[in-house]
């Protein structure tokens, strides 16, 4: 007797089948998304607040060694930054072994006085990209430039030196613990090594220097003339006079605005550009990160915290200075 097949259907999926399938495959992964780039995020900003520790920690090994912090930078044309001091501190003896500090750091900065060959090595040095100077939320270098980059400026104090109108962020009035040719040490951070900021985070710059489109002030940075002073009222966008997209090219470099800040302006200010001089002897300027709400300090006492961009701008301030016998609030 013949056997009747009474399967009357296939086994495939139809085609409405397989749009529904795939829709909910894209409603999962568009859900899914923004919580994958959150925990990537999350490890990113760990990551940069390791690399605030170690440098908070090289400070204190540092300063056992001298009795002083790193200076922000020697004599001009001797502008070694405090990382390039830092270095053997950070594992990095090997790169320091690379560098001549009886010269100037760069080549640029060789008017010919110097050996020519002991500049180029350290100029060669330079370009040595480490990841303990960039946050991982960041880029490694700043776009078209050879040089490593740093994430991570010293801070010089509050740039705090006058009346409202006078303060111009000068380095050598500087209330902080890291300036130009600075000889501090523990025993000169009177208002407690919980409550001095030593290192923050800025943005590398964009490498274009031309204004930025409407008030986006992220990545590029007012450049007044030669050794002008960086007032609020000189540091107006409108007027001026050249605008660069070069910031923290160079970690090697000892410059203000470069691999040194002050607490001028807030956290990731998004109404005033940063701004500094031609000479990097003035500057007006404000922490800045690729985190979201904030940027993360480490404190002379090696800790690190993030503290959020609604902060109060005079305690801000305050946690930039050494010595100013202020007494902080929360923050």
């Amino acid at each position: 007797m013949q056997k009747i097949n009474t399967k009357n259907h296939n086994d495939g999926f139809t085609l409405i089948e397989l749009l529904v399938v795939i829709a909910i495959i894209a409603i999962l992964v568009a859900l899914l998304l923004p919580a994958v780039q959150q925990a990537r995020e999350a490890a990113r900003r760990s990551s940069c607040k390791n690399n605030l520790k170690q440098l908070a920690l090289a400070l204190h090994n540092y300063e056992s060694t001298h009795r002083v912090f790193p200076p922000g930078a020697l004599g001009y044309p001797y502008v070694w930054s405090a990382h390039a001091q830092l270095l053997p501190f950070v594992e990095q003896a090997g790169l320091q072994n690379l560098l001549n500090y009886d010269v100037p750091p760069l080549n640029a900065f060789n008017s010919g006085g110097f050996d020519a060959t002991a500049v180029g090595q350290n100029d060669e040095a330079a370009k040595t990209k480490l990841a303990v100077h960039t946050c991982p939320s960041d880029k490694e270098s700043v776009p078209n430039s050879e040089y490593g980059g740093i994430s991570y400026p010293a801070c010089m104090g509050s740039g705090l030196n006058g009346s409202g109108t006078a303060d111009d962020g000068s380095n050598a009035n500087a209330d902080g613990i890291i300036f130009a040719q600075s000889k501090i040490g523990f025993r000169d951070v009177t208002d407690g090594t919980s409550n001095t900021v030593a290192f923050s985070e800025q943005l590398l710059g964009d490498g274009q220097d031309a204004a930025p489109t409407g008030t986006d002030y992220k990545h590029r940075v007012v450049v007044l003339s030669m050794g002008t002073q960086t007032t609020p009222a000189a540091c107006v966008p409108g007027s001026a006079p050249a605008w660069s997209g070069q910031r923290g090219k160079l970690w090697i470099n000892g410059h203000l605005a470069d691999t040194m800040y002050n607490h001028w302006y807030g956290p990731n200010d998004a109404v005033h550009p940063d701004c500094h001089n031609g000479f990097h002897n003035y500057a007006l300027v404000s922490a800045r990160s690729a985190h979201q709400g904030g940027v993360q300090c480490s404190l002379v006492d090696g800790s690190v915290r993030f503290v959020s961009e609604n902060i109060n701008l005079d305690t801000w301030r305050q946690l930039a200075t050494r010595a100013g016998g202020e007494v902080l609030g929360e923050f």
